[in-house]
C-alpha cells in the first residue's frame, strides 16, 4: 500500500472516530436545553454552533481527505449540503445541474479544488460550481485573491513545493487526485475572481 493511501486511511479514520463521541455531545446539549425552565443562554448557543462547525469539517475533510471508492457514488445532494455545512461564512458555495451523481473519486477532486480555491481567497468570496457528464468548472467572484502561485503551478505542472506547510496539503493532494483519476485542471485568476475548468485527460469513472 503506497504511502498517499495510507494517509487516506488515517484521515478517515480520525475523521470517523471523532465524529461519533462529538455527535454524542451535541445529543447532550439538546437534552440540556430541553429540560424544564432551560433556556437556551449565549453560552449554550456559542458550543452548539462550535460543535456544529467542527462536525461539519470532519465530514467535509473525511470526504477530501479519505480514500474514494471507484465503486462508490456520490448522490449531488448530499455533496450540496456538505458544502452548506462547511462554509457558511464570507467563503460560500453554490451548484449547478442539480440531480447529477458522481464517482467518488470526482467528488474528491472537486473537494479538494475548493479548499485550493478557498485557500486563494483571503477575504472570503463566492464560489459557483457546474457540474456535467465531461467536465466541472469553477467561477469565483471574490474581493480580491492571493492565489499561492508555487502551489498552484504544483497542481497543474507538477512543479517542485520546497516547504509545504501543514493548511496547504490540499495542492499536494489535489495534484495526486488529478493523476490518479486522468484528469487534469486549467486555471486562470483576476484580482477580485477566477475561473477553472476540470476535464478528462484519459478515461476515468464519471
Amino acid at each position: 500500500m503506497s504511502a498517499p493511501d495510507l494517509s487516506a486511511l488515517v484521515s478517515a479514520r480520525l475523521c470517523h472516530d471523532l465524529i461519533s463521541p462529538m455527535g454524542a455531545i451535541r445529543n447532550g446539549m439538546e437534552l440540556l436545553q430541553m429540560a424544564p425552565g432551560e433556556a437556551q443562554s449565549p453560552e449554550h448557543a456559542l458550543i452548539a454552533d462550535s460543535l456544529e462547525t467542527a462536525l461539519a469539517k470532519l465530514r467535509y475533510f473525511r470526504l477530501a481527505f479519505g480514500p474514494a471508492d471507484p465503486q462508490a457514488r456520490q448522490a449531488f445532494g448530499e455533496a450540496v449540503q456538505v458544502t452548506d455545512a462547511m462554509f457558511t461564512g464570507r467563503f460560500t458555495v453554490s451548484w449547478e445541474t442539480r440531480g447529477i451523481d458522481m464517482a467518488r473519486p470526482r467528488a474528491r477532486v472537486i473537494y479538494l479544488v475548493i479548499l485550493c480555491i478557498e485557500k486563494s481567497l483571503p477575504m472570503g468570496g463566492n464560489l459557483h460550481v457546474r457540474v456535467t457528464a465531461e467536465t466541472v468548472d469553477f467561477s469565483v467572484e471574490g474581493r480580491r485573491t492571493a492565489p499561492p502561485e508555487a502551489l498552484w503551478r504544483h497542481v497543474t505542472e507538477g512543479a517542485p513545493v520546497a516547504d509545504l506547510r501543514p493548511d496547504a496539503v490540499q495542492f499536494a493532494l489535489l495534484r495526486e487526485a488529478l493523476s490518479a483519476t486522468g484528469r487534469r485542471i486549467a486555471v486562470q485568476f483576476t484580482e477580485t475572481g477566477a475561473t477553472l475548468n476540470l476535464t478528462e485527460v484519459s478515461p476515468a469513472p464519471a
